[in-house]
């Protein structure tokens, strides 16, 4: 007799092109609800009946932890593969959600549904830019990255739009739901995520610890200008800048700040990206309570800006062969703080000022992004230059919640700036607010005119004394 012809089965070859997919969707999916929640506030505030800078705890505290989360994530990734991270987080995300929609009915508890919510949604973007950075090379690896930005901006347009008409014919409440949807998913990484050979890692928990605390006391100080939230501030603050002069494994260590460059393109981001969500937050209560439109209907308003966005972010491989980053950068902020001064002025008129303002407010943004991201690390060696974007990222994930809790904190103080320009009661008290925040534009684009002198100076003196 012969003997039986044993069988094998072929391991299962993973390609990385497989996993783009969905990790891309995972991304949109993840930036869709945490945006969502943030347009839908004033649906929350009503149901609620809370104040504007309560109900924006719930936008600025996830900020604060997904910008966080982001950072543990891009650590954790050297010692646990991506497709065990990924799992992990969409089941975080899902619990969230579900405490957020059991106890719909108490925001405290709703605010600890969307903090374990974004302890999940942090995950997405990182492991993509991960992921795409690890498995390809060249003109292939550029494509994928390059719809990580795409992905934003559509990402910005399903959440407010989806989340809209969510909040206005079904009920707020719902939009946790949408998040199980994320479940379906796990079967398919799996699929085509593969395990991954990993390496020993290293996470800076206290440092990250510390940035939480400032942030987040910062945050806390605008709600009612509490004299006591300065305390964590300024302890926050001292103690971040003792440890990172004398640990070298923390997150980013002073030789960052010793580069000029770096440091002060930080400041720049820091003020202008503070203004980019803290504009999207005060639209929709404008919208709604100067010219009477629900959610559903201030979502349709955003489309051409988010489309307009989508195209300048998807041209600026082509804009950069015409324009310089300091030229695109120049005119980038010129148009943010023209795409603010002009509703500042007019509220109250035509409503289409505001379609126009998004249009020019998101082509600003997204223009902006690449050839600042670029100046910031320039002079970054190539070694640091993933950590010095991490903490370029982080810096957004925290300025974009300071943003919006000083512009609630502004809408509760209701200023009257604008008296007899743009009318009275609520249409002269949303024009102030508008104002501040061109002028908040308006600093970041001075600064940055003024840092650029400065580094120019510097390069051209390093020159001559060669």
């Amino acid at each position: 007799m012969s003997n039986a012809t044993r069988t094998t089965v072929p391991a299962q070859v993973f390609k990385p092109s497989r996993a783009v997919p969905i990790l891309l969707f995972l991304f949109v999916f993840s930036l869709v609800l945490d945006n969502g929640f943030k347009f839908m506030s004033p649906a929350l505030a009503e149901s609620l009946d809370l104040p504007v800078n309560t109900v924006s705890l719930q936008a600025t505290l996830a900020g604060i932890l997904i910008g966080i989360g982001a950072v543990v994530y891009a650590a954790l990734a050297d010692s646990i593969s991506i497709r065990k991270l990924i799992v992990f987080a969409i089941i975080v995300m899902t619990i969230g959600s579900l405490v957020g929609f059991i106890f719909q009915g108490n925001f405290w508890l709703i605010l600890v549904g969307r903090l374990i919510q974004s302890a999940g949604l942090a995950a997405a973007e990182t492991l993509y830019v991960i992921y795409v950075t690890k498995h390809f090379k060249g003109d292939e690896q550029k494509k994928y990255l390059g719809f990580s930005t795409a992905a934003f901006q559509l990402s910005l347009l399903i959440g407010t739009v989806g989340s809209g008409f969510i909040a206005t014919y079904i009920g707020w409440a719902a939009f946790f739901l949408v998040a199980l949807l994320s479940l379906l998913a796990i079967p398919v990484v799996l699929r085509t995520v593969s395990k991954e050979a990993t390496s020993g890692g290293h996470v800076d928990v206290f440092g990250l610890f510390l940035i939480a605390v400032f942030s987040t006391g910062v945050i806390l100080f605008m709600q009612n200008f509490n004299l006591w939230f300065v305390l964590p501030v300024a302890a926050g603050l001292i103690f971040f800048i003792w440890h990172i002069r004398t640990h070298d494994n923390a997150v980013i260590t002073s030789a960052f700040f010793a580069n000029a460059q770096y440091s002060l393109m930080i400041i720049v981001v820091f003020i202008t990206y503070s203004v980019q969500l803290g504009y999207t937050f005060l639209f929709s209560f404008l919208i709604s309570d100067v010219y009477g439109y629900n959610l559903g209907e201030v979502s349709l308003l955003l489309i051409p800006g988010y489309i307009a966005a989508v195209i300048v972010g998807s041209a600026t491989g082509k804009i950069a062969k015409f324009l310089t980053s300091k030229q695109a950068i120049t005119i980038a902020l010129i148009v943010i703080v023209v795409s603010m001064l002009l509703p500042a002025l007019l509220v109250g008129r035509w409503i289409g000022v505001f379609v126009i303002s998004m249009m020019l407010f998101g082509m600003g943004f997204a223009l902006m992004y690449g050839p600042l991201v670029s100046t910031a690390v320039m002079r970054v060696p190539v070694g640091n230059t993933g950590i010095a974007i991490g903490f370029y990222n982080l810096t957004i994930n925290i300025a974009v919640p300071v943003g919006i809790a000083y512009t609630a904190a502004l809408m509760k103080l209701q200023p009257n700036l604008l008296s007899g320009i743009t009318g009275s009661g609520q249409a002269s008290s949303y024009g102030s607010i508008l104002f501040i925040l061109t002028g908040v534009a308006a600093l970041g684009l001075v600064l940055y005119r003024v840092f650029v002198r400065v580094l120019e100076r510097q390069g051209a003196e390093m020159k001559t004394s060669v």
